[in-house]
């Protein structure tokens, strides 16, 4: 089934992506203190993927990740489970997300067993993806890797994992002397949501950005609540 197709895919102006910019970025910038978050203990993908507090149980980065990777006692992967694709194509369902799953199974083994880093490279790729494909976003061209003024990063400890979720948004149009992309994003549990971060927060090692050809509602939300939107 897919989910969430029905919500409308906004485009921000020069204007607004020109407002939100900043010349020097640092940690971040919190929303506006007067305005009450709808979704205060929301995770960071629900932010960075849905622009909310997250989607269906099966359309989730933590679904995705379960239903791909086996894993032993210990936690460690030790496997790709054989119905992942399967799955994809029953529960998430769309074109775009099972050719992410089938890229997933086609370059694990050779991730895993291997350790091909084209390979690793590949999954993480694939599995960054699916996860934007599935919380309703539309990949840029070539395969979410034409640059554009929006995109999704998933920063992650090991090729087959995500430890954070930021959205990233065109820092310099018009302004080509600022820093070229700004993050916005979150932590889960009660923390708010922040613009003009300078960097994906937690230095995690891999980072696998994706390009956007539209934001969703959710994340417009948000944003026009941000530091320098236009009023």
């Amino acid at each position: 089934m897919d989910h969430d197709r029905s919500r409308t895919m906004p485009q921000l102006s020069n204007a607004q992506l020109q407002g939100l910019a900043a010349s020097n970025l640092d940690a971040g910038v919190v929303l506006d203190a007067d305005w009450d978050d709808p979704y205060p203990d929301a995770p960071c993908w629900g932010f960075a993927l849905f622009g909310g507090p997250g989607g269906h149980a099966d359309n989730t980065p933590p679904t995705i990740s379960t239903q791909a990777f086996v894993l032993n006692a210990a936690g460690l992967i030790v496997g790709l489970n054989p119905g992942f694709v399967q799955w994809v194509q029953q529960d998430i369902g769309g074109a775009a997300a099972t050719a992410q799953a089938q890229a997933l199974a086609a370059n694990f083994q050779a991730a895993f067993i291997d350790l091909d880093d084209d390979a690793q490279q590949a999954c993480s790729d694939a599995l960054a993806r699916l996860c934007a494909v599935a919380a309703g976003l539309t990949l840029s061209a070539a395969n979410g890797t034409a640059p554009t003024s929006y995109s999704v990063v998933m920063a992650s400890d090991h090729w087959y994992s995500w430890e954070h979720w930021a959205l990233g948004l065109a820092n310099n149009v018009g302004q080509p002397e600022y820093p070229a992309v700004q993050y916005c994003q979150r932590y889960a549990g009660g923390n708010p949501v922040k613009t003009r971060s300078r960097q994906v927060w937690g230095a995690h090692p891999i980072l696998t950005r994706v390009y956007l050809t539209e934001l969703l509602d959710g994340h417009v939300s948000y944003l026009e609540h941000a530091q320098g939107w236009p009023g």
